[in-house]
Order: C-alpha cells, then sequence, then structure tokens
C-alpha cells in the first residue's frame, strides 16, 4: 500500500510541476530510434536481397527469439520502474510509438523503393522524358557540369514506350537559358539523361538535353510569383553590398547564401567564387556556420514582436495567437526550405495553441510534441542532420542551460552566464552529430558563438526588415541590408580570425562510433562539473524558510574584494593623513 501510495505521489508530483514534465521525452526518442532502426532493417534487407543472399530458417528463429527477448526485457523493466513512479503507461506508450514508427519509416521506404521512376533508375539510366513539380527555388548547381539545380516532384515518367505515374523526388540539372526559366511551383515536361544520384540526398539525378529538353505545362501560381519576387527582391537589394555582405546578408535573413543564387540580370558583378568559399569553410571551422541556416530563432524574433506589439494595443490572447501563427507562416514561405525550419515553425504554432488555450508554453513539451508528429507524418526526417541538430540544439538549451548557468554565474555575471551557458548546451547537444557529418571538432566554437552573439539579432531584425519592404521599395531594403551588413562584418572577422589558424578543428573519430565517444566525454565532464558545483554551490539541505540561502561563493568573493579595494582607493587620503 505504502510503495503505491509513493508511486502516486511522484506521478502527481510530475503533473503538477509542468515546467518539468518529461514524460514525452522518452516516447520522441523511441520513436526516433525506431524509425532508425527501420530504416537499417530495411535497408538491409534490400542489401541482402540485391546481393542474392536469402533468409534462412535460422535467420528468423533467432529474429523471433530476439523480439521475443526484447519484449520480456520491456516487461521487467516497467515492472521495476513503476516501484519509483514511472508507471507501464509510459513503458506501453513508448512500445505502442516504436511500433507506429517503424511501421510509417518501413511504408515510406517501401513507397519510395517501388516507385516507377526509382525502378526504372536501378534498372537502366539513359534518355527519359518526366513531368513534375519544381518544389524549391533554383540554386547554382553542385555538379560542375551544370550550370543551376531545381528539385522536382514527379507526376510521371516516360521512356517513350510506356508512360506512368510517379511522385518520387528529382534533382533537375540545367545549363544556360534553361535556368531563367525554371521557376519554383511551375510544372514542366524535362527530357535529358536519367538516372540515380551520385551524390547528396536526392535520390534521382535528371540532365536537361536538347533544345526542347525543357518545356513548361503550367505556369507558377500566384503565391509561388509573389514569394519569388519577394526574394529576388532582396536578392536585389543585396547586391550592392560588400562583398561579405552579399554572401552573409541573405544567408542570415533567409537561409540562402549569396554565392548559391543564381545570377540574374541586376547583378552587376558577380560573387568571388575564391573568397565565397573560403569564407563559408571558416564559418564552419569556427563552428559559427549555423547562423546561415534558419531555425528558432527567427521564428522567436518574429513571435516576439508580434506579441509585444499586440500587448501593446491590448488585442485579446486569441487574436495574438491568430497573427502569430499567421506571421510565422508567412516567414516560413520566405525562408530557404529545409527541415529545420519546418521544425521551428511547428513548434512555434504549438506555443500559439497554448496560447490560444490560455496555458503556459512548455519548450521541452513543445518540442517532444513536435518531434513525435513530424516523425509520424514524415520518418525521413529521423535521418536529416537539419532536423536532428536542430531539435538537438532546442533540447540541449531547455535542459542544460538553467544547470550550467547555475555553475557559470559563480564566477560570472549573470547575463553573461546565461550567454555562455546556452552556447555551450547547445554546442554539447549537437557536436555528437556534428562529428557523424564531419569527422572533426572546431575548437575556437564556444569564443566565437559568444563574440558574435550581440549582433545576431540585430542585424537578423535589419534583414527581415529589408526582405519585408523589398517588394515594394528595394532602396530603402538596400539601406536596411546595408545595416544589417554591419553585424555580418563582425561575423566574417570573427570567422576569418578563430577558423583560419592551423588549429582551428581538431581531427575526431567519425560516424556512430565518434558520436558515441564524444557523447561520453561529454557524460564525464558533466558528472565532474555537477560535482565541482555541489562543492562550490550552497547547501542542498531543506531549509524551513523559503527561499534560496545565501552562501559565500567565489564570485561574491571578487565582487566584496573589488568594492573594499575601490572604496579604500577612494579614501586614501584620508588613511595618509
Amino acid at each position: 500500500m505504502g510503495r503505491k501510495t509513493g508511486a502516486r505521489r511522484a506521478r502527481e508530483s510530475r503533473v503538477e510541476c509542468g515546467s518539468r514534465d518529461r514524460r514525452l521525452l522518452p516516447v520522441a526518442i523511441t520513436l526516433w530510434a525506431a524509425c532508425l532502426f527501420a530504416r537499417f532493417l530495411f535497408d538491409a534487407l534490400v542489401a541482402s536481397t540485391m546481393g542474392g543472399v536469402t533468409l534462412d530458417g535460422a535467420t528468423i528463429v533467432i529474429s523471433v527469439a530476439a523480439a521475443a527477448a526484447i519484449g520480456i526485457a520491456i516487461w521487467l523493466l516497467s515492472t521495476r520502474l513503476a516501484r519509483i513512479g514511472i508507471g507501464r503507461e509510459i513503458v506501453m506508450v513508448c512500445v505502442m510509438t516504436a511500433l507506429l514508427g517503424m511501421i510509417a519509416t518501413w511504408s515510406v521506404k517501401a513507397i519510395a523503393w517501388h516507385d516507377p521512376a526509382a525502378a526504372k533508375a536501378r534498372e537502366t539510366s539513359g534518355y527519359m522524358h518526366i513531368e513534375g513539380t519544381v518544389i524549391e527555388p533554383v540554386q547554382v548547381s553542385s555538379n560542375r557540369e551544370a550550370d543551376c539545380q531545381a528539385e522536382m516532384r514527379l507526376q510521371a515518367i516516360d521512356d517513350g514506350i510506356i508512360r506512368v505515374g510517379s511522385h518520387a523526388r528529382v534533382r533537375v540539372f540545367a545549363l544556360d537559358d534553361d535556368c531563367t526559366r525554371i521557376h519554383r511551383g511551375a510544372v514542366y515536361r524535362v527530357s535529358g539523361a536519367f538516372g540515380e544520384a551520385r551524390f547528396g540526398s536526392t535520390p534521382l539525378w535528371m540532365s536537361v538535353q536538347g533544345e526542347d529538353g525543357l518545356r513548361l505545362l503550367q505556369e507558377q501560381p500566384w503565391p509561388e510569383r509573389c514569394r519569388e519576387h519577394v526574394q529576388e527582391s532582396f536578392f536585389r537589394a543585396t547586391s550592392g553590398l560588400s562583398e561579405q555582405g552579399r554572401v552573409l546578408v541573405p544567408g542570415l535573413t533567409m537561409g540562402f547564401l549569396g554565392q548559391d543564387h543564381l545570377p540574374s540580370a541586376y547583378d552587376a558583378r558577380p560573387i568571388n567564387d575564391t573568397y565565397a568559399t573560403q569564407l563559408e569553410e571558416r564559418f564552419r571551422a569556427a563552428g559559427i556556420m549555423h547562423l546561415m541556416a534558419v531555425s528558432g530563432g527567427h521564428f522567436v524574433i518574429i513571435a516576439g514582436l508580434v506579441r509585444r506589439a499586440c500587448a501593446r494595443l491590448l488585442v485579446p490572447r486569441r487574436i495574438v495567437a491568430i497573427l502569430w501563427v499567421v506571421s510565422t507562416a508567412v516567414l516560413a514561405a520566405l525562408m530557404a526550405p529545409g527541415d529545420s525550419v519546418s521544425r521551428a515553425l511547428v513548434m512555434g504554432w504549438i506555443g500559439a495553441a497554448a496560447l490560444y488555450l490560455g496555458r503556459r508554453t512548455q519548450a521541452l513539451s513543445a518540442l517532444c510534441v513536435t518531434v513525435i508528429v513530424m516523425l509520424l507524418g514524415d520518418p525521413s526526417l529521423a535521418w536529416s542532420y537539419g532536423f536532428a541538430l536542430s531539435s538537438a540544439a532546442v533540447l540541449g538549451i531547455v535542459m542544460m542551460s538553467e544547470p550550467i548557468a547555475e555553475v557559470m554565474a559563480l564566477l560570472l555575471p549573470d547575463r553573461l552566464a546565461d550567454a555562455l551557458a546556452m552556447t555551450l548546451a547547445a554546442q554539447t547537444a549537437t557536436l555528437p552529430i556534428q562529428v557523424m557529418m564531419e569527422p572533426q571538432l572546431p575548437v575556437w566554437s564556444i569564443p566565437a558563438n559568444l563574440l558574435v552573439a550581440p549582433v545576431v539579432d540585430f542585424a537578423t531584425i535589419m534583414g527581415l526588415a529589408g526582405l519585408a519592404v523589398a517588394w515594394m521599395n528595394v532602396e530603402m531594403a538596400s539601406m536596411l541590408a546595408w545595416v544589417a551588413s554591419w553585424g555580418t562584418r563582425v561575423m566574417e572577422r570573427v570567422a576569418m580570425w578563430l577558423g583560419g589558424g592551423d588549429h582551428a578543428v581538431v581531427p575526431w573519430a567519425g560516424g556512430v562510433g565518434g558520436a558515441l565517444l564524444l557523447a561520453g566525454v561529454e557524460a564525464a565532464s558533466s558528472s565532474a562539473v555537477i560535482a565541482i558545483a555541489r562543492m562550490l554551490g550552497p547547501s542542498q539541505a531543506v531549509h524551513a524558510l523559503p527561499g534560496i540561502p545565501f552562501t559565500a561563493n567565489p564570485r561574491n568573493r571578487i565582487r566584496i574584494w573589488w568594492d573594499d579595494t575601490i572604496r579604500m582607493i577612494r579614501h586614501l587620503d584620508q588613511y595618509l593623513d
């Protein structure tokens, strides 16, 4: 009876303390792991089938036995967790979510594998006709054999004999004048060399060939024309900036680096490719490349501006929530498409829903709900580095920034401690994922982020303001972009300074092993920091009186010593007399 009462009391305490409600965190992690496992299993099965390897009876028996062992382990784990207040409900929800994730992932992979376009590309590569809609802006080609590239969602594929429907995603490469004819949202019939991709995340490639290789079937709808007009107007506004401004201001504002934008007639002078490549490498080595990828920061700024303006005008709460949703949707539409943008948008909408219902926003719960909903809707996000980095950064800030700030506050002022804690928390959470992408560690990442932090919000706001007015007044947008380039100048100097040395990065083991090794090092370091904080910080004993006990710490000692020193210097004449 006492055991049940303790478990019930533990559950009630978690429910009451909403800011510390972490019940959805294991569900989100389990779902993510299940999606990755299902993908690995599907790829392994496909590889074995294509290699002529069949599954024998022993393999099937072992698989069934392993599944039974996992089920028994889950039941035993749920029994033990129930003794400490974590009921079987959470474990069963994790199991059900994992099953849903595996089914969804397997279905998505199977549909993509059996798509007619993918099947045709596996059989042979050659001259094909495809029809589809361009779903992303045209950019400078990553393939040296073409001038531009565009992502297309297929509607049909035709080999000259049979025409079948398809929903595969294809990267289309074009040359010269064809690049200026491709627009986002329009439907085209493309003829040329079709086959599997040589690199990149898009599985299929198509190279336009012939004078009639690109034919327009349907004009882009008016919302797409409006979006393209706004974006192109902003690029036109930045065309008169310095070299770094033309590269970084569009990147900071929209997520499009200047060198990735297809040159237009108003580009009087092209961007120096050597400088742009070097600048991008220095940003990556300095650990501040994430500034050029749109994520939660843009949405926090816009949502904050909307809420402050509505608070001054005494706008009703539900109207504020609706304006929040509309403003962030418009912002997402103008940004470079990416998984991090989608994550920030959905998480922002959850915050707006909480405001509409009169509930306090809980960042961790909102993140977990976002991850669960998006992974079930699109399991391919589970192996997207952009989505993983964005989610990990938010998780690190929510879970670790406050404890780290408490430790830093023992020696540093509160504002500096908070800024350093957020940077350190985000870096700690994302570094294991970064080493999977590139096996190296940016040594000066934390100092670089601290140096650019004072100008990031300012430059972003100026860039967004320029983007907002570019469609109607390019001159005003140019002035705002020029002001934003002051901030990007600081970022460029920091990147060139800290990312240009021979020891700017340290080699590290790559792959999953390197990520696990780094996570272990971070866990050991965190344990050491916690131990130091407990030794230097106030006692954790329960006091009868409310509040936090004021005890001696290094920061207070330094402050008292400094105040006494200044007072003695000011009254030095009195002591001499």
